[in-house]
């Protein structure tokens, strides 16, 4: 409640003019029966027309000014609540970029976008309903009882009454609605799950046959939703016959003993009426607002959701900034007894490490799977944080910088190439906002991917469906290589970025890096030895320890593991070939 309680704080003045808008519509509503008993017992009654025209004209200026407080009431409502969606949003989506991806993991994708999306709309959706429905109802009930209670102070304890038993069994519903609401909730997190993985692994699933298996778990996630729904529709189907049966008694009962009131003399015509509209307007509006509580559940669950994320303190934190002057000829990236170890687990996937970098030389990382090569990756671009030594790029611990300043420093290509929906300028643009045509050209130039671009009929305007599943595996790779080369960074990192790349393509993009990129460090992660015979050093990892550093051919003579990778991808006298080719 914290975050909406400080939405609220930084609105008062559209809460206080909509608190006003609904006050006036109360203060309205509960005029008009007063002017119904005065119009009956004061004209009607008596027989004097031109008090029935003067209440007349009160009456209709009355419901003038209830009608444009309500909708002015009902504009500033929808107002808050599609500003609060806004803001719940822009904050949650800030949020996801801050946390580090282990805290995103944690959530998990489906939950952030159930929280983003079902939560949110929630949350909006209701909190329009409170302000326009829930928040007049207190004050409609107590004003009427009032009201009530000056005409006649038994027939207000009988409308007292049916509002207790009324809040009462409203009461037990709303609490076992609360538990079965957050149920449903996480069920629907599964269902975005289970429906986001049949989507996007739709081939996979088709090429092994496994329809019936996924229709089957999307079944069992279908039906524990609907069984939670069909338990919360059946509660609030329970309670509307309760409802409708205390007003019917609350009615008979106020109308019969206002009938022996009136024939005694106790009361008048009128003010049995109002009496009567006094208690239709209390009990309709507590249907109202029972009605409308029936998604306050949710919308608390949906809350607690929603600052679950918001309330996350990022692990990773940008402190302690400080500029430094750079050293001439410090490494562009450094790395100084690393240890890092994965949340939870005993081991390190790194075990200090050290090694350097410099401008114009291509650094290769090497190790068989698991090893803890695209762990180097996220260290220097501080996805994670490591838990000992340092890493430093231009002779400045990356802790120094911020965030947002280390990653400008940095073209990196993930293992996985992803695009975005848009065009092929946007992606570039992605890796430099003021990039040139001439200089995306370049980059792709360099990439290899001016060679299928320029065949495009809308080149760099050509559309990129989303994850870029218009283009192939190479292409896609070819086109990330490109967007980080736009960046001019002094250090590009490729982590495995050459694996959909023909030989002959991957031959020239290496010989095209070498050529144009001089001015910047490169670091190339490789699970092929083809891709890294030609570096300046390679790196070999096992196990998360550095058990080889030198170039092919020094490692060659005095690696083993470098040797036994070589040997399970090429005969040794192909690589001794490739060696002194």
């Amino acid at each position: 409640m914290k975050y909406l309680r400080l939405f609220l704080k930084e609105r008062k003045g559209k809460v206080a003019m909509t608190l006003i808008m609904l006050l006036c519509q109360v203060v309205g509503t509960l005029l008009i029966p007063f002017l119904i008993a005065g119009i009956i017992d004061n004209g009607i009654l008596k027989g004097d027309i031109n008090k029935i025209l003067q209440i007349g004209m009160q009456m209709l200026l009355v419901l003038v000014i209830t009608t444009a407080a309500s909708v002015l009431g009902s504009y500033y409502s929808a107002d808050l609540a599609a500003a609060l969606g806004y803001e719940m949003r822009d904050k949650i989506f800030r949020k996801s970029q801050e946390i580090s991806i282990r805290e995103f993991d944690t959530i998990g994708v489906s939950s952030m976008i159930t929280r983003t999306i079902s939560d949110i709309s929630n949350l909006q959706q209701t909190f329009a309903l409170v302000l326009q429905l829930i928040i007049p109802a207190p004050l409609i009930i107590s004003a009427s009882i009032v009201m009530t209670g000056k005409a006649n102070f038994t027939l207000a304890l009988i409308l007292i009454a049916a509002i207790i038993i009324f809040l009462i069994a409203s009461g037990l519903v709303l609490k076992k609605s609360i538990f079965i609401s957050k149920r449903v909730q996480s069920k629907l997190d599964r269902i975005n799950q289970i429906i986001r993985e049949a989507i996007t692994g739709i081939r996979v699933i088709r090429a092994f046959g496994n329809e019936k298996y996924e229709e089957h778990r999307a079944g069992n996630a279908f039906n524990g939703y609907a069984t939670d729904m069909i338990k919360l529709n059946r509660l609030f189907a329970m309670l509307n016959p309760a409802i409708w049966l205390i007003i019917g008694l609350s009615m008979a009962i106020i109308l019969w003993l206002g009938g022996v009131l009136s024939i005694k003399g106790i009361m008048e015509i009128g003010q049995i009426t109002a009496v009567i509209e006094y208690s239709i307007i209390t009990l309709s509006y507590l249907i109202i607002a029972t009605s409308t509580s029936a998604t306050l559940p949710k919308m608390i669950s949906s809350l607690n959701r929603i600052e679950e994320v918001l309330e996350i303190n990022p692990e990773i934190q940008d402190l302690n900034i400080e500029k430094k002057d750079i050293k001439g000829n410090t490494p562009v990236v450094e790395f100084e007894n690393v240890s890092f170890y994965y949340h939870g687990a005993e081991d390190p996937v790194i075990k200090e490490l050290s090694f350097s970098c410099n401008k114009g030389e291509t650094t290769a990382i090497i190790g068989s799977t698991g090893s803890g090569k695209s762990t180097i990756a996220n260290l220097i671009l501080r996805l994670h944080d490591i838990n000992s030594g340092e890493i430093r790029i231009n002779g400045t611990d990356i802790r120094n910088f911020s965030q947002n300043d280390l990653r400008n420093k940095i073209g990196y290509v993930p293992q996985k190439a992803l695009l975005f929906s848009g065009t092929i300028e946007d992606n570039l643009r992605m890796g430099n906002k003021e990039a040139t045509i001439k200089e995306m050209k370049r980059a792709l130039k360099i990439s290899q991917a001016e060679v299928f671009v320029d065949k495009l009929p809308m080149g760099l305007e050509t559309l990129v469906a989303q994850g870029g599943s218009n283009f192939s595996g190479g292409q896609k790779q070819r086109l990330s290589i490109a967007r980080a080369l736009a960046r001019k960074a002094p250090l590009y990192i490729f982590d495995d970025s050459f694996s959909a790349l023909d030989l002959k393509t991957d031959s020239a993009l290496r010989k095209s890096l070498k050529e144009n990129m001089t001015d910047a460090a490169k670091i190339i992660i490789a699970q092929r030895v083809s891709t890294i015979m030609d570096a300046d050093k390679i790196l070999v990892l096992d196990e998360g320890k550095l058990v080889g550093i030198g170039n092919h051919k020094d490692l060659m003579k005095n690696c083993s593991v470098y040797q036994a990778i070589t040997r399970s991808q090429m005969n040794i006298k192909e690589a001794e070939f490739n060696e002194e080719g």
